[in-house]
């Protein structure tokens, strides 16, 4: 919050000092977003792409013909595709509410994370005949974030319970989640070591984890935009840039390590920077 205040301040600074030699018009702006998490490799979870769209309403401040400032007001859909396969665990709760068991095997998960956010790039621009270069940096606060997809998990207790494959679909509203049982959608039942437990079929976003009210994603984001835009005629123009993360996305309380589980089965959790980066590419008009 504190790095948006002062880019916000500093923009508008230079509007006001700028005002009387310069010249404001506007547009709007639409197009895609091709996503990913860009974090360590070493965890077993592997970032790919996926995508989201933006939209919004852009200010174009001309210094002169070929220099300005420029800034816009976007929502912006970006996100990842999490995928973990290998030895890891899973945890059961049971239903009269006891302690939950845990079980050692075999991890495949699949889940698309999308988090919505409401973005202010505040960039330079160089005008180039029909080519113009921009670059600068972008403040961006989450406004909504969801998973789904699917864990599949096969294993043992340390009891001797044999666990045969089953699958959970994951349905995580990441800001409005309960951690634990309370992450349990819908649910079948089985006994693990002499305890009926349920085995889910659809979970929240914290079914695994520490039991906490923090959440897995941070709410601000803060990062530098570069990108070019050919203009087609006198206001169409179409674009691409690209948007490079400088803060840690997840919160360390909440990003798990999927592996292993620590003493007394507790959750290992990663104090590791994973920024977003994302590319864009735009259709949009200047009036």
């Amino acid at each position: 919050m504190r790095h948006l205040t002062i880019i916000l301040a500093v923009f508008c600074l230079c509007n006001w000092s700028l005002y009387a030699q310069g010249e404001l018009s506007g547009g709007f702006k639409t197009g895609l977003n091709f996503n990913r998490l860009d974090g360590p490799q070493n965890t077993g979870v592997v970032y790919d792409n996926n995508t989201g769209f933006h939209i919004g309403a852009s200010f174009l401040y001309s210094i002169t013909d070929l220099f300005g400032l420029k800034g816009e007001l976007l929502y912006s859909q970006k996100g990842t595709q999490a995928t973990f396969e290998g030895d890891s665990y899973f945890v059961f709760y049971p239903v009269d509410g006891g302690e939950p068991i845990f079980a050692n095997g075999r991890r495949r998960s699949d889940i698309t994370i999308a988090n919505s956010y409401i973005d202010i790039p505040l960039m330079v621009y160089f005008r180039l005949g029909r080519v113009e270069l921009e670059a600068g940096v972008n403040a961006a606060m989450m406004i909504g974030s969801t998973g789904s997809g699917a864990i599949t998990f096969s294993g043992s207790t340390p009891q001797g319970s044999t666990i045969e494959e089953f699958t959970s679909a994951i349905d995580a509203r990441y800001y409005s989640d309960d951690p634990g049982a309370a992450s349990i959608r819908s649910s079948k039942t089985a006994i693990l070591s002499n305890t009926t437990v349920f085995i889910p079929t659809t979970i929240g976003g914290y079914y695994e984890g520490p039991m906490n009210d923090e959440k897995r994603f941070n709410r601000f984001d803060f990062g530098l935009n570069a990108g070019l835009s050919i203009f087609l005629n006198q206001g169409l123009y179409i674009g691409g840039r690209l948007n490079y993360g400088l803060t840690d996305v997840t919160r360390a309380g909440q990003d798990l390590d999927l592996r292993q589980l620590g003493d007394d089965n507790t959750f290992i959790t990663r104090d590791e920077m994973d920024r977003n980066l994302s590319i864009q590419t735009s259709v949009g008009f200047r009036f």
